[in-house]
């Protein structure tokens, strides 16, 4: 079976991880091939055995003309693209390349899945969402993350829900032996509420533990003057990390602090690591992920007193924060390996050729 995965870059974000670890898992039973929209080189390793097609269809539009000129020439080189490939089956990921992916793809008489990386309701009523409404339903299957945005979904008749999975380490630092780090990763952008946990943890008593940020963005100068002007000098925003699993191996406790998320790869990842987890309880993941509080602390939604309260309960209580960590790092193997969650996609690619 030839299986080709659609998306928009290989970049560093969460989608691009997960089709990442997908490819390189099948690509050792399937012919596996990763097109991408960008012609940049994939940020995560893929195997040898995997082709990374770049398309190279990432063009500026100036008007709202060339918008709809540069579409149609989306469209037309996608369907060139898979009368030439011929695959079984196309597994395409996120909003805009699902949209585009449909019209080739049903063009060409060609099966395909899509897959919705953010939550229905992320950009508000917007075009995107109309959009969706229509062609959606053309598509042999819909994969959304989580059964809270399953529910948005009426008008699709064959729609899943598939968790992210994530890599898990086969060993960890001992909780004992972690630093007195609070570890936060992240766009540096206003919908992941650094801001929030910036001023709780600036309120902190105790001053023997450091808040790291991983990550940037557009906001690091705003966030930079909000740590001077509550004096904080344990708070430090790390920039982009390449060396991520020390940064987990090395924290005892991790925040999310978002406003909005689709599915936070990054809560999965620090529960992989056996970090004690806080999160606040936003639309949409945390809830289910923590399970409304078994395996982490979850958190009113954008109560800044409830986090600091959180913060110092897990500062403040070694057994607890041992005890999360080993129920949130227990979950993650049971529930989110790559195993279990390739034959759940596998299950849909199988069932979706013609």
């Amino acid at each position: 079976m030839k299986i080709l995965f659609l998306i928009s870059s290989l970049s560093s974000g969460g989608a691009e991880r997960v089709v990442s670890l997908l490819a390189n898992h099948l690509c050792g039973q399937y012919e596996v091939t990763i097109a991408t929209f960008a012609k940049e080189e994939s940020f995560y390793p893929l195997d040898k055995c995997i082709r990374h097609m770049k398309l190279d269809l990432l063009i500026d539009s100036a008007t709202p003309l060339h918008t709809l000129l540069n579409t149609w020439q989306r469209i037309r080189r996608l369907q060139e693209f898979f009368l030439v490939e011929r695959p079984d089956v196309v597994v395409s990921f996120m909003s805009h390349t699902n949209l585009l992916a449909i019209f080739a793809a049903k063009a060409v008489r060609i099966p395909i899945i899509v897959s919705e990386r953010i939550t229905y309701d992320f950009y508000g009523s917007s075009i995107l969402n109309v959009a969706r409404r229509i062609l959606y339903p053309f598509a042999n299957a819909l994969v959304v993350q989580t059964q809270r945005d399953r529910e948005n979904y009426p008008f699709v008749s064959k729609a899943f829900v598939i968790p992210n999975l994530v890599a898990i380490p086969s060993e960890v630092r001992p909780i004992k032996r972690r630093e007195q780090v609070v570890l936060a990763v992240g766009r540096l952008e206003n919908v992941k509420g650094f801001d929030l946990l910036i001023s709780a943890f600036g309120k902190l008593k105790s001053k023997d533990w450091r808040l790291v940020i991983v990550g940037e963005g557009s906001q690091r100068n705003k966030l930079e003057a909000l740590i001077r002007k509550i004096g904080a000098d344990n708070i430090f925003l790390a920039g982009r990390q390449n060396n991520m699993e020390e940064w987990y191996q090395k924290a005892s406790i991790f925040v999310l602090s978002s406003r909005k998320e689709g599915f936070p790869n990054v809560l999965l990842e620090a529960m992989a690591h056996a970090c004690a987890c806080i999160a606040f309880d936003c639309p949409y993941g945390p809830s289910e992920i923590l399970e409304n509080g078994k395996y982490g602390l979850l958190v009113e939604q954008q109560n800044e007193e409830f986090l600091l309260f959180a913060l110092e309960n897990l500062i403040n209580d070694e057994k607890s924060r041992y005890t999360f960590a080993k129920k949130a790092r227990e979950s993650v193997i049971n529930k989110y390996n790559l195993e279990i969650i390739s034959k759940k996609w596998l299950s849909i690619i199988e069932a979706t050729q013609y």
